[in-house]
């Protein structure tokens, strides 16, 4: 018989302390860029300065006479082409980090520099200037109708036309990219990687040099922050275990700050021109959307073009999107892709559409939300698309009493007040999936002694996953957190799906709950005897094992005792029923704005998130805060900015390249929408998707004008105010 989540819980959705808080307080948490192995030699890369180049030649001759150089692997050979600053060229290693960079510097290398472009706007002039190989620089855009659009317009009674877009921004990990690489004398190789994905950097490690999947193991113990930029050992992963396997010693490599925003990805930028229309009862008829975005050197789009109009139901769609490739790194992906770009492309247009009628933006979006599936209902009535318009609808209410947006709302600009700050709110929605998948072995191990190891390959991102499988477990077996010890990040212990698309927990909290009860049974089995029972009427409450058959009852410690010199493990991975796919969310924002300065302070967020069955309600209520947090660095801080002339970033660093501190950050209240009923959701992605779409719509309520990208710094605010109807 399948297991089922217990109706009376008793662990699970309280709020619990992570177990590896002290570790990580204390510094005995060891990151990759704590390994440190004997003998250790030290990578370093030398990448291209240029934005567009080729390679005329290559001297190494007078690098490989430097001190301390021990061995060197080259990725772009002459006559190949380079296409950002930052690319790739080779890797060397050497015996300390000193002299890996002087053996850079006597690497001799003649470039002819080609022409380069790093700016969407220029790209979309040049239509026929090709600066990178393959599609060139322009890739024609899909595009899709749905409905009548140009009669929908013609028989509107209010139609909003603006253009909004955000810049592309780096995913700042705090652990940089990279690795240690060791090969032993039978020819395995171990890394301890900083990465989202044990199973997956092994697999990639293995392909790489072709050898046995027996042979590679990953070791993620800790790491400091992913986003969804770390899934394999990448390009400076294969250097290092290159340069390893040829320097014959383990090889440290991990990305100083200017690599890591130049060249470990990015989230792509994305612009549009918006149309929307809608009847003067607040019904939404038309959307039209023409948007660009450049994911750099890559070729994906930056939008989720089917997606568009985000969330809501709208009948007469167009839309068109152009991907703009450019010189400079690629894009990758980066916590909900594609969404929060979708999110502030829509929730700008409904705003200025509310404005239009005269009408409070919170009913017109009530009045358009995407109704509940009835044929869903019927077939599977938890899932999202038979509960969407029910869950929006609660989580709007509950939203607007945190934010007491009754009280607080006023028409854009129509603040009270005279002075030159001005208050005003925003709100914005989102939805994403998070749904588990068949590709997570958990390990449930009780020994004679009472004591219970949970084991498995998958990593913790810093998300609290360590404390996921302490609770389900500590709940199935009648134990508390702390009875419960854990083994997690290393790749041979058995399968894991990278931690990426918020599906980590829904993957692993049902294979844990799968797991002990595997290994309850098999201990009731091995223990039934010896206690005079049968194992059927064997059964557990908290910190025993009770005989319902006569009513005798033993201490866990002192029914596992009975298993002598045994032990029992019990094996368990995902199934259908214990997990559901695809959650909703509402944020709202409240912002002061200097019409002198053009600083914004977000001075509170309200975060409404639904996230199906909620385990640990302390990390996830840090999560969604943790969102927001992003979501606020978003709207106002974080930017790439390149310089045309030399297509280098000109910011790549942690002084210009701006993240807010905590003075900057807001009062953030967050509730979670716990719906058990619908079994474990992923939660990791869309906190951050609708924060920025917020502040932005907070912004235009304040001073009466659209400030149309992001980020909203002084002089973009300013520069709009100097528009027609802007409030000074």
């Amino acid at each position: 018989m399948a297991n089922t989540w217990p109706k009376e819980r008793r662990l699970i959705g309280t709020k619990v302390q992570r177990v590896d808080g002290p570790e990580k307080a204390t510094g005995r948490a060891k990151y990759s860029f704590d390994i440190n192995r004997p003998g250790m030699l030290h990578g370093r890369i030398l990448r291209s300065p240029y934005a567009h180049a080729k390679i005329k030649s290559i001297d190494t001759s007078a690098a490989e006479k430097v001190p301390g150089f021990k061995a060197l692997f080259v990725l772009a050979k002459p006559g190949s082409e380079v296409y950002y600053a930052g690319e790739e060229i080779l890797g060397v290693a050497a015996g300390t980090e000193e002299q890996a960079a002087d053996v850079l510097h006597a690497i001799k290398i003649e470039y002819e520099i080609l022409p380069h472009l790093v700016k969407e706007e220029d790209a979309l002039k040049a239509k026929d200037q090709k600066t990178l190989s393959g599609q060139g620089n322009l890739i024609a855009g899909n595009e899709a109708t749905t409905g009548n659009v140009d009669t929908a317009f013609k028989e509107a009674d209010a139609v909003a036309e603006g253009t909004y877009g955000a810049a592309t921004i780096s995913h700042q990990c705090l652990e940089s990219h990279g690795l240690v690489a060791e090969w032993d004398k039978d020819g395995n190789l171990t890394v301890w990687a900083s990465t989202q994905a044990t199973t997956g950097t092994a697999n990639e490690l293995r392909n790489y040099f072709k050898i046995p999947q027996d042979k590679v193991k990953c070791i993620t113990h800790y790491m400091g922050g992913g986003f969804g930029s770390k899934f394999g050992a990448d390009v400076q992963g294969r250097i290092a275990a290159e340069l390893a396997k040829r320097a014959g010693g383990p090889v440290k490599l991990m990305l100083d700050r200017a690599e890591e925003i130049t060249s470990a990805g990015n989230r792509p930028s994305a612009y549009g021109k918006v149309k929307i229309a809608g009847t003067k009862e607040g019904k939404l008829t038309a959307f039209q959307i023409e948007c660009y975005g450049s994911p750099g050197v890559g070729t994906g789009s930056t939008v989720n073009l089917n997606l568009l109009p985000y969330v809501y139901a709208i009948p007469n769609i167009r839309r068109k999107n152009t991907v703009v490739r450019l010189n400079h790194g690629g894009a990758r992906a980066m916590r909900a892709p594609g969404h929060p770009q979708n999110c502030i492309l829509t929730e700008g247009a409904v705003d200025d559409l509310a404005a239009k009628l005269n009408m409070d933006p919170l009913q017109l979006r009530m009045k358009n939300l995407p109704q509940n599936d009835s044929s869903a209902a019927q077939n599977a009535p938890q899932s999202w698309n038979a509960l969407r318009h029910t869950i929006y609808t609660d989580e709007l209410k509950i939203a607007a009493d945190l934010m007491e947006w009754g009280k607080k709302w006023h028409p854009p600009g129509k603040g009270p007040g005279n002075g030159p700050i001005k208050h005003g709110i925003g709100m914005a929605m989102h939805t994403w999936g998070g749904a588990g998948s068949d590709q997570h072995d958990v390990f449930v191990t009780i020994s004679s002694d009472g004591s219970a190891l949970v084991t498995s390959s998958t990593q913790d991102l810093g998300t609290g996953e360590r404390t996921v499988l302490a609770i389900v477990t500590a709940e199935t077996l009648g134990l508390n957190v702390p009875d419960i010890s854990i083994k997690i990040g290393e790749s041979p212990i058995g399968r894991s799906g990278g931690s990426g698309g918020s599906t980590t927990c829904p993957g692993t909290a049902p294979a844990a709950l799968n797991a002990a009860c595997a290994a309850r049974d098999e201990l009731f089995q091995k223990i039934a005897q010896r206690l005079g029972a049968k194992a059927e009427d064997l059964t557990i409450t908290p910190g025993k094992i009770a005989d319902k058959g006569n009513n005798k009852s033993w201490s866990w410690k002192e029914a596992c005792a009975k298993l002598g010199m045994d032990s029992v493990q019990g094996k368990g991975k995902w199934t259908p029923g214990l997990s559901n796919v695809s959650v909703g969310g509402v944020q709202m924002a409240e912002v002061s704005v200097d019409t002198e300065t053009g600083v914004v302070r977000v001075t509170k967020m309200v975060a409404v998130q639904d996230c199906g069955m909620v385990i640990n309600k302390l990390c996830c209520e840090s999560q969604v805060a943790g969102g927001v947090i992003m979501g606020v660095n978003y709207a106002l801080f974080e930017e790439n900015i390149l310089d045309r002339t030399t297509g280098r970033q000109v910011n790549p660093d942690m002084e210009f390249y701006k993240l807010g501190g905590i003075e900057d950050m807001p009062k953030i209240i967050v509730h979670m929408h716990d719906m058990p009923e619908r079994g474990v959701i992923g939660i990791g992605e869309p906190p951050t998707i609708s924060t920025c779409a917020a502040i932005g719509n907070a912004i235009h309520n304040a001073i009466g004008v659209r400030v149309p990208f992001a980020p909203f710094t002084p002089d973009r605010v300013l520069a709009a105010l100097s528009q027609k109807g802007g409030n000074t």
